[in-house]
């Protein structure tokens, strides 16, 4: 059994002590993904859009400058219709899904591209340090994160996703279910809307077990690949073997850490509220910085389109840079807390290794007894 308390400590004395993997933690901040949940309201009134849209005239006070009303006159004339009359303009939906598909796979990849060789180099940075006390510069630490064992983390990832897909494939077969038990309206509907209700949420269950089981064997599969150099394949299996050896561990630390997680969840609502002064403070520093995106992506935008249009392709360009200033040390405390989550996860693989090497020395044999006289 790994010493937990040791671990907890020595990775907050990790955090504090080895400041270039705070570095690493922004970057995984904003690259991971970590679950935001301010848009949760968005969307409440979306059943009365069609009504809004269809009183709205675009009529704008006499004293509105001419920016506003020329912005007003191209949303009456270019998007008023796809509210009022969708069916005529599924083209433009279809285009506007495909647009939007692509822009996420760009953005997933240009993230990508950045959050595994960071996650590598911090697993890696932590266990050199652990090893040697050495402490790493930044370029010498990507070094170690731009390398093939990123690469494989992706694909570990990549592996780990088949079951959200095959839980799409049963969503979609339990929405045909339910059309066609519906459609046909006979005695067998009935039944058949309740198998595909039932399927869909069986789905569901299904996809959170596995969720959860997968997000703790990936602390064992990507340390695999990230600290021993392990191929994809032999990470998994390799982590999967270590996992099953020393469950007990496992499931402790993660219970632990989810502990710790709830904790900070409620620190941060929090700091959020507290750090409001701070937030003021930033707007201008945002402003700046945001402009140049926001400058670049109107002037590419208004070669190709006219100009309303392309002053909202450049709040969209500035937006990212504006809010990411703006929050910035809701960003570094998100970064904190990632590296910790890093270091407590990174010790408990090198000490499971570590004890599993001394069971698996064999005893010295003991000295001979010379013979008694």
């Amino acid at each position: 059994m790994v010493n937990i308390g040791k671990i907890l400590k020595r990775s907050w004395v990790i955090l504090w002590n080895y400041r270039v993997l705070w570095v690493f933690g922004v970057l995984l901040a904003l690259t991971s993904g970590g679950g935001s949940s301010g848009n949760s309201g968005g969307g409440s009134r979306s059943g009365q859009g069609g009504d809004g849209f269809e009183g709205f005239n675009g009529r704008l006070p006499d004293n509105a400058p001419p920016w506003l009303r020329e912005l007003s006159d191209w949303f009456v004339q270019n998007v008023q219709p796809l509210f009022t009359n969708p069916e005529a303009h599924v083209g433009t939906f279809v285009t506007i899904g495909l647009v939007i598909m692509l822009i996420i796979v760009l953005f997933s990849m240009l993230a990508a591209l950045v959050r595994y060789p960071a996650e590598t180099a911090a697993m890696r940075m932590v266990d050199e340090y652990e090893q040697s006390g050495v402490k790493l510069g930044f370029r010498a630490a990507w070094r170690l994160g731009w390398s093939r064992r990123a690469l494989r983390l992706w694909l570990i990832d990549l592996l780990m996703s088949l079951p959200a897909l095959l839980f799409v494939l049963l969503m979609l077969a339990g929405g045909l279910l339910l059309y066609f038990s519906v459609s046909l309206n006979r005695g067998a509907g009935a039944v058949g809307a309740v198998g595909g209700i039932g399927l869909v949420f069986l789905s569901l269950f299904v996809l959170l077990v596995v969720a959860v089981a997968l997000g703790l064997l990936r602390n064992f599969f990507v340390r695999a690949a990230a600290l021993e150099g392990k191929s994809t394949m032999d990470s998994l299996r390799s982590g999967w073997g270590l996992f099953k050896r020393n469950w007990k561990s496992a499931l402790v630390m993660w219970l632990v850490m989810i502990g710790i997680g709830f904790a900070y969840g409620l620190a941060g609502i929090l700091l959020f509220f507290l750090l409001i002064p701070v937030y003021l403070i930033l707007l201008i520093p945002a402003a700046l910085v945001a402009a140049l995106p926001g400058l670049a992506g109107y002037g590419i935008a208004s070669l190709f389109t006219i100009s309303p249009v392309a002053w909202i392709i450049a709040a969209l360009a500035a937006a990212p840079f504006f809010f990411t200033v703006v929050f910035a040390p809701l960003v570094l405390i998100g970064g904190w807390y990632k590296i910790y989550e890093l270091n407590v996860w990174t010790l408990t693989y090198r000490e499971v290794k570590a004890l599993e090497s001394l069971g698996a020395t064999p005893a010295a044999p003991a000295p001979a007894l010379a013979p008694e006289a």
